[in-house]
């Protein structure tokens, strides 16, 4: 019996969970975490390009922020995050006193 097929069981409704055979509860297990990946990539590269793009003025709102709070109703800390892990922006270093001496 193969238990990683990718095909998620047939039709399973949420109210008939208990139903499911365990091969078809356990390929819809490993389907449902290999959708959930892809569209996770996908939102990634949705808001890095929307970040790059300046999407966010173009359309009326004060950063990129507040585009995805109000687009995805989602919290602004929680569209930071998203911004932050797709777009993360390079950290300036602070000089070291001694660098900032001898240079």
């Amino acid at each position: 019996m193969n238990t990683h097929s990718t095909t998620l069981a047939p039709d399973a409704p949420a109210q008939r969970w208990s139903e499911l055979a365990d091969v078809d509860l356990l390929r819809t297990l490993v389907e449902t975490e290999r959708r959930q990946r892809r569209l996770r990539a996908a939102m990634v590269a949705a808001v890095a390009e929307a970040d790059r793009r300046g999407l966010a003025t173009d359309t009326g709102y004060r950063d990129t922020v507040e585009l995805l709070s109000d687009l995805l109703r989602i919290s602004a800390s929680e569209a930071r995050r998203r911004i932050d892990y797709a777009a993360p922006r390079a950290r300036s270093r602070p000089r070291k006193a001694w660098w900032a001496v001898a240079g």
